[in-house]
Formats: structure tokens, C-alpha cells, sequence
């Protein structure tokens, strides 16, 4: 893997990370609750959407 690929992955995944904790106190856990439930979705439907091609 790349430096510059690998930078912009951990900025990536630092700013994601800041944003998660920033709505944690904005909006309600429900709420939340189904933001993750759609993300953790997503990932496995593109995981297995790669690894069938």
C-alpha cells in the first residue's frame, strides 16, 4: 500500500471518527442505532458484492 493511500485512509477514518462522536451528542441513540444498522449493512453488501466478481 502507498503512504499517500495510507494517510488519506487514517484521515479518512480520523474524520469519520470525530463526526460519530460529534452526532453521538447531537441526535438521539434510536436514531443512532439506525445510522449504524445501515452502515454496517452497506459494508456487507459491498464486501460480498466484491468477492462474488
Amino acid at each position: 500500500m502507498c503512504r499517500a493511500n495510507l494517510r488519506v485512509l487514517i484521515g479518512t477514518c480520523a474524520v469519520c471518527f470525530g463526526a460519530g462522536i460529534l452526532l453521538s451528542f447531537l441526535l438521539p441513540g434510536y436514531f443512532l442505532a439506525f445510522i449504524e444498522a445501515v452502515v454496517v449493512i452497506a459494508a456487507g453488501v459491498l464486501l460480498l458484492g466484491k468477492r462474488n466478481r
